[in-house]
């Protein structure tokens, strides 16, 4: 047995490790497209969205940002991120064979990069439909939402940028007019307004040469309120700030209703404790990437 001293060393070494770190040199080779695998994903597709928040959580950074505990974000390398924002655009009408529903069931989140990347190179992407209760104000709503986490490219945290080439990004937001489970049934008697998936591959594999099928983060967003009208453009705002979090990294939500990554979305902006949250993690060596 290790005495207490053994064992407390390489934990202050490695608190003095992580704390200082900067990224190696990394001779992996990113995103390019969407075939091929080589690694297989540590969660398919899993993460933010509907969830329910954890039990407990201080003040400042809330531990449920992170993936078991460990930290999933975005690399230098990745940067900029390319964010594809349809104008609307609804992946519903592709269905499950076996289900008969569609495959953006919330039952079924896990799939939905597959599915935007099966889309991206069947070159489907560009005759999609229009989701049902889209109006023109949701697009620039949406874009205030995501452009929330702008201020932190000063930091040096990251950067991302729009792009119009929708077989050519890494996060993707379409649109619904409300959701549904694997049974087909619409889930209207809630206030969650978005859902975000993402795969993500544990880093040191891909520091060590291991090339994995990177796939596309999906976003969808619900057109609709619980009354079946348009979503507000202050509410369209808040959910897509919200999902764009779970986008750049923040796992699960936060347990203070104040912060827009609660399942209450606070005030509709970006709180202290988002704000503190990303600079956590974004300071931070990354267990996992998207």
């Amino acid at each position: 047995m290790k005495s207490a001293f053994f064992l407390l060393v390489p934990a202050l070494l490695s608190t003095l490790l992580f704390s200082s770190w900067t990224p190696p040199a990394s001779h992996a080779q990113f995103r390019n497209s969407y075939s091929g695998r080589q690694l297989p994903p540590a969660r398919p597709g899993g993460g933010g969205g509907g969830a329910r928040p954890a039990a407990g959580g201080p003040a400042g950074v809330y531990p449920q940002a992170l993936f078991n505990g460990k930290v999933v974000r975005w690399v230098q390398d990745q940067m900029p991120l390319k964010v594809y924002l349809s104008k609307g655009s609804s992946i519903d009408g592709f269905l499950d064979e076996e289900l008969g529903v569609p495959r953006t069931n919330v039952d079924g989140k896990h799939r939905w990069p597959h599915l935007v990347a099966e889309i991206i190179d069947n070159g489907q992407i560009n005759n999609l439909p229009m989701a049902d209760g889209f109006v023109e104000p949701h697009y620039e709503a949406a874009l205030q939402g995501i452009n929330y986490w702008k201020a932190f490219e000063k930091e040096g945290l990251f950067q991302f940028v729009l792009t119009n080439d929708p077989s050519d990004a890494d996060i993707y937001v379409f649109w619904t007019h409300h959701f549904v489970n694997k049974l087909g049934l619409g889930l209207f008697a809630n206030d969650i307004r978005g859902y975000t998936s993402k795969e993500i591959f544990d880093y040191k594999l891909i520091l060590q040469g291991k090339q994995p099928l990177f796939q596309p983060v999906v976003i969808l967003l619900r057109t609709s309120n619980q009354q079946g009208a348009p979503m507000s453009n202050d509410k369209m705002r808040a959910s897509a700030g919200h999902e764009f979090g779970h986008a750049l990294g923040i796992d699960q939500h936060s347990t203070n209703p104040y912060d827009l990554m609660s399942v209450y979305y606070g005030r509709g902006v970006l709180s202290n404790n988002d704000a503190a949250t990303i600079r956590y993690i974004y300071k931070r060596q990354p267990d996992y990437i998207p």
